[in-house]
């Protein structure tokens, strides 16, 4: 099957088309990739403008229109530069062609409290019904995050085109024995009311699949808010080390060794069973979490150290 190019869906980026239209200015692709902000006290703070772009946050735009300063100068004023965010591993989801009006914006980072320069840029609207639903496949050098060049450029290819942006995309609960995602998808699952709800209502015994070393790690949800409560801190520290009697030692090394893009990356999280929530719901899942840590071997080969 021949390969759908970029060029091929968004007729204005090609080369021709984009000189026709825009006189003067450049063409660039910007992949804007997660960082780690330090704040005054010491805490790094992992920033990622996929959960930006998701939750709706005031600093998504700045952050993706930073300038920088000197070789690591990002932005020029002739510049139309067409945003990506990776929401997957090597998928990224256009978020909006920004044509540079000026250098003069300045922000402040909530974490360092620092000031740092971004452009002041127009939105184009002739690429907004692209914008939320065009996904192509590449491979980012972890040295860089724009290209202007023809030859990358020309060669990225289109992975899909959502029939609904990505926000709006539905992914209505399946049914407790089909619940299997990982970490990208996961997050955007559990801000969805009937996955909330549905995840909240029950305890039960999981199972988290590491997918660049196959291993694995099993566990069980029985706190106030049931699978919900346990995932949703596992999304957002890659571990849980709250209850003091079955730590996430192994998880917790893992993430202070790689880091939280290790998670986001590679996991999977998978229902495995359900109980109701009350004493007796309690006690099947620690009972049945021991029995899943026998069949699957995590003490011996995975992520398990009780």
């Amino acid at each position: 099957m021949a390969q759908i190019l970029l060029t091929d869906v968004m007729h204005g980026l090609s080369q021709d088309a984009f000189n026709a239209r825009f006189p003067g200015y450049r063409r660039k692709l910007r992949f804007s990739k997660p960082w780690d902000d330090v704040a005054p006290d010491g805490t790094v703070v992992h920033r990622d403008p996929h959960e930006m772009y998701r939750t709706g946050d005031a600093e998504f735009l700045p952050s993706i229109l930073t300038v920088g300063d000197g070789a690591q100068r990002r932005v020029v004023e002739n510049d139309i530069t067409f945003q990506f965010i990776e929401i997957r591993p090597h998928k990224w989801l256009f978020v909006g062609a920004y044509k540079t009006i000026d250098l003069n914006g300045v922000g402040v980072n909530p974490y360092t409290k620092k000031s740092y320069p971004y452009a002041n840029a127009e939105y184009l609207k002739e690429f907004d019904c692209f914008a939320g639903r065009v996904v192509v496949d590449f491979t980012n050098s972890p040295q860089r995050f724009y290209y202007t060049s023809a030859d990358i450029i020309d060669r990225i290819v289109v992975s899909e085109v959502l029939s609904d942006t990505y926000l709006e995309l539905s992914d209505d609960f399946p049914g407790y024995d089909r619940v299997s995602r990982d970490y990208r998808a996961l997050s955007v699952c559990m801000t969805k009311p009937d996955w909330k709800n549905a995840l909240s209502g029950v305890y039960g015994v999981y199972v988290i699949t590491d997918g660049a070393t196959g291993r694995q790690y099993v566990g069980s949800a029985y706190g106030e808010n049931g699978v919900y409560g346990r995932w949703s801190v596992y999304l957002a520290n890659g571990y849980d080390d709250s209850d003091k009697d079955y730590p996430n030692k192994r998880l917790k090394e893992l993430v202070k060794k790689h880091g939280m893009d290790y998670v986001r990356e590679n996991f999977t999280y998978t229902l495995i069973e359900i109980f109701p929530k009350n004493d007796v719901g309690r006690e099947r899942a620690l009972a049945r979490e021991s029995y899943w840590k026998e069949v699957l071997q995590t003490r011996q080969f995975g992520y398990n150290d009780n």
